[in-house]
């Protein structure tokens, strides 16, 4: 077979198939439907895994009215500022890092009345709010009043009573407990401000 017999063959193949353009435009064709397929798959996936982010974030999140988001906000400021008058009032009893054993009742029932008057308005502040705020953090700022309540008896018992420095002999134990409840307060009132600024955190106003 020579060289024109073989051209003339391959012609009529191409030619019987539509022409080389046709031929070219069909690979091309072929390259493009399958890179596009992989990129669909890809893009199919990169998007899956946005969706699941978001929808992860979307859980973790409360979507709340601005009115209700304001509504919870200034109760919380409110439980705040007073539970933090309360507290630094309730240290001045008995506090951390000094120890006055002044036998000085008017100082002491300054004190006392100062500690005991913070308490009250803190004790009405979440009385009022009680019904406004979770359970969870209703029983942690109720703690924090307890404790605050036991510090103001216990002064009672190791500074104003007359007999203040014969029961501060007898009861040894308890009035150490006194001093380290001071630091316990401090720390539950840290605790509390805590979960208040990441549940608020977690609000999201529509």
């Amino acid at each position: 077979m020579d060289w024109n017999t073989i051209l003339e063959t391959s012609a009529a193949v191409i030619v019987s198939f539509g022409g080389a353009g046709a031929i070219i435009a069909g690979v091309t064709k072929f390259a493009a439907d399958k890179i596009a397929d992989k990129l669909e798959k890809k893009y199919e996936l990169k998007l899956s895994k946005e969706l699941e982010s978001f929808k992860s974030k979307l859980e973790n999140r409360s979507y709340v009215s601005k009115t209700r988001f304001d509504a919870e906000f200034g109760i919380y400021r409110q439980l705040s500022v007073t539970a933090v008058t309360m507290v630094k009032e309730i240290s001045q009893l008995f506090p951390r890092f000094t120890r006055d054993a002044r036998n000085d009742y008017e100082t002491y029932k300054g004190r006392y009345d100062s500690a005991l008057e913070k308490t009250v308005v803190f004790q009405d502040t979440l009385a009022a709010n009680a019904p406004f705020i979770s359970e969870e953090v209703y029983l942690l700022f109720r703690n924090l009043e307890e404790k605050s309540k036991r510090q103001l008896g216990d002064f009672i018992d190791f500074r104003l009573r007359p007999d203040a420095n014969d029961y501060v002999m007898e009861c040894k134990e308890e009035y150490k407990e006194v001093w380290r409840r001071t630091q316990e307060i401090q720390s539950d009132l840290d605790t509390i401000i805590q979960k208040l600024r990441e549940y608020l955190a977690t609000l999201e106003v529509l």
